[in-house]
């Protein structure tokens, strides 16, 4: 246990300086840079003397591809940022339209339940006014089986027995009556007269 503790700390200090090492080296190498002169003298081999003038003209031309340099990242970033707006409002739409539809869709298949529903409600209305009617016709049918059925033709009254009746006073036979009561007369070549 102390061994692994010792270790601990030993390797703790010797990753602390070599982070301080890194730091170090980075500064030295953030000095500065050395100048691009492209200023050079007009025939090769001859000695250059740099003015006060030509070097600020080297710091100035530094200065300006630094920032083309920036400004290029920059614009790349940019560009980087617009093409990830657009991937996520593209996204944003095509999920939009995906629950639009989803909505859509929904509301087509409750549409469709409830047409449904209102043909079976139909369809069940209809049968029960069916069965109705059926029953309604039964009831007639069976009222008029038990209502007693009228004779075909109405009795006469009793008469005493008299003397044959005189030739000239024929009786008409009488006529006969269907269930509603309407007489019922029979066509001229079936009567006897």
């Amino acid at each position: 246990m102390h061994y692994l503790s010792t270790e601990n700390i030993l390797l703790k200090a010797r990753c602390q300086g070599l982070e301080e090492a890194l730091v170090n080296e980075k500064k030295r190498r953030q000095r500065g840079k050395p100048l691009i002169f492209q200023l050079q003298a007009p025939e090769a081999g001859n000695a250059v003397f740099y003015s006060p003038r030509k070097i600020q003209q080297a710091r100035d031309l530094q200065k300006e591809k630094d920032e083309a340099i920036q400004q290029a990242k920059a614009a790349k970033e940019e560009a980087k940022l617009h093409r990830q707006r657009e991937k996520e409002e593209k996204q944003q739409v095509t999920e939009e339209r995906r629950r639009m539809k989803a909505v859509e869709r929904q509301i087509r298949l409750q549409e469709a339940e409830k047409k449904k529903l209102e043909k079976e409600h139909q369809k069940e209305e209809a049968r029960i006014a069916k069965g109705a009617e059926i029953q309604l016709q039964n009831d007639i049918k069976t009222v008029k089986q038990r209502r007693p059925k009228l004779p075909a033709t109405p009795k006469a009254p009793k008469k005493q027995k008299r003397s044959p009746p005189a030739a000239e006073a024929v009786l008409e036979t009488p006529t006969t009556v269907n269930r509603r009561g309407r007489q019922i007369r029979l066509p001229q070549r079936f009567r006897d007269s």
